[in-house]
């Protein structure tokens, strides 16, 4: 038995160090992103029969086996897909900040400010028809509204253009998270092939997968040795050691699509910051289904405007062919300017170079003739009120600066379309509510997050409390075999000197 007794001590001492090993490890990497505490499966080794009672079944002592990670499939499932959703309502909540100080209401110089002044502008002028100075305010007050109009609209489309910039950027970082992704893929098959456990690998991979979670909404399923395929949507982005690239390209709106290179089709990106960012520019039409894609929250905010500056120089034009300049004429005879704005666009309007204070038509026709005196502020009195309180023209953004022959303005009676000044203000309201509803949707996506981490965490961490506990266990087990070693040695010196 002796013998055996040896045998038993060093294979504990084997496994005791083996065990204390691990512990060190999972000690030193308590703070190590991704990292997966590790434990030693210890089993009991067979019974043999005992020498002198071969009857009896005696212990074996014990084999290390493996060590194995901690893991938990569902748990790490869900921390990634609301990683994504947290990437995504980042990205929401991101873009639309940008832009809400641009519709920041009220506001001096802001737009629902110069609206009203060039409202009241003309209101003035229609009180002082005959006044230069009038008529060069509505003027000033024009130019100035256009260059707000301006202003605004260079603004969202420099945002527009980072958030492009960030799609762009982000491709190629789903791009080089696939590549390395494929690279674990084969190193994990040679690894198990081979008969040993790639932990470290494993974890290097699910740490670059949380990563790719946080760009776009992957699903993945385990593959042949160890490797894992991962998808966006219906398509694969990995399997095994081959990637599946994408580019972005000119789509929707002028804005950049990230698009699969083998199919050139959209990559359908339901959550994480590239769809978030996707979806601040445009909306596709889901997966298989036909149709344009349907503006973002930008593109949205940008048509707004686009619509508010189209409607506003098609009635301010409507009512300059209507009326009389101050010598009386009308605009439309020789020598007339029948255009107060040009352009049809926030980032395209602006003041007609060759509208001059005399040429703004401020009077109305007397009834029955083509003229009137220069005392009539009839007209500019009528452009006040449908600026103020009359509906839009259009509903969607005009192509011409200037309604056809025979258009007949809308009334409050005869449409339920909104004013200028209330449908901006519906804008900025909207503007305000999307900003909010990203942010809530981004705290709620976090608390979640976090919650789903501490459980995860408390899974698959290292609890530094058990490692140290583990520590002293492991630590007086190794003692234990030491002295049973120490122990059978005096025993068979005390029996050898005996014998001799």
């Amino acid at each position: 038995m002796g013998f055996e007794v040896l045998g038993i001590a060093s294979q504990a001492l084997a496994a005791q160090q083996l065990a204390l090993d691990v512990t060190g490890n999972n000690m030193a990497n308590a703070t190590t992103p991704g990292y997966h505490v590790e434990s030693v499966n210890l089993t009991e080794n067979a019974p043999a029969p005992d020498a002198v009672m071969p009857t009896t079944l005696i212990g074996n002592g014990v084999t290390a086996t493996a060590v194995t990670r901690a893991t938990n499939a569902f748990l790490s499932s869900s921390v990634r897909n609301e990683t994504s959703a947290v990437g995504y309502a980042t990205a929401l909540t991101q873009g639309i900040s940008q832009v809400q100080n641009i519709f920041q209401e009220p506001q001096q110089g802001g737009l629902a400010e110069m609206m009203n002044q060039f409202n009241q502008s003309w209101l003035t002028l229609s009180q002082n028809p005959t006044s230069l100075s009038a008529r060069q305010s509505v003027l000033q007050d024009g130019q100035t509204l256009a260059s707000t109009l301006n202003g605004m609209s260079s603004s969202l489309q420099t945002e527009e253009a980072n958030v492009n910039q960030n799609i762009t950027s982000q491709v190629q970082q789903i791009n080089q998270l696939a590549q390395q992704i494929a690279q674990l893929n084969g190193q994990v098959a040679t690894v198990s092939t081979s008969g040993q456990q790639p932990n470290d690998l494993l974890d290097q991979r699910g740490q670059l997968l949380t990563q790719l979670s946080q760009l776009v909404q992957v699903h993945y399923a385990n593959g042949p040795a160890g490797s894992l395929d991962v998808y966006i949507g219906s398509h694969p982005l990995v399997t095994g050691e081959q990637t599946f690239q994408m580019q972005a390209q000119p789509g929707p709106f002028g804005n950049q699509v990230p698009t699969w290179t083998d199919t050139q089709t959209a990559v359908q990106a339901q959550s994480g910051s590239l769809a978030g960012n996707m979806a601040l520019l445009y909306q596709l039409p889901p997966h298989g289904a036909t149709g344009a894609a349907s503006a973002g929250y930008l593109t949205s905010y940008g048509q707004s405007l686009d619509l508010i500056a189209g409607n506003l120089a098609n009635m301010v034009n409507y009512y300059q062919q209507q009326g009389l300049n101050l010598s009386g004429t009308a605009s439309t005879s020789t020598g007339g300017v029948t255009q107060f704005f040009t352009g049809t666009t926030a980032g395209t309007i602006a003041v007609n170079s060759s509208m001059t204070a005399d040429q703004i038509a401020a009077a109305t026709p007397a009834a029955g003739t083509a003229t009137s005196g220069p005392g009539n502020g009839s007209n500019a009195l009528d452009l006040y009120n449908a600026l103020t309180t009359g509906p839009m023209f259009y509903s969607t953004v005009p192509t011409s600066s200037s309604p056809p022959a025979g258009f007949v303005p809308p009334t409050s009676t005869s449409s339920t379309a909104p004013s200028l000044a209330s449908y901006y203000q519906s804008t900025v309201g909207k503007v305000g509510l999307d900003g909010q509803n990203a942010t809530n949707q981004q705290t709620d996506a976090q608390n979640t997050l976090t919650s789903l981490n501490n459980d995860l965490q408390s899974v698959t961490g290292v609890d530094l409390n058990q490692q140290s506990v583990n520590m002293i266990q492991e630590q007086q087990s190794y003692e234990a075999a030491a002295k049973l070693i120490a122990a059978q040695q005096s025993i068979t010196q005390s029996l050898l000197s005996a014998v001799n």
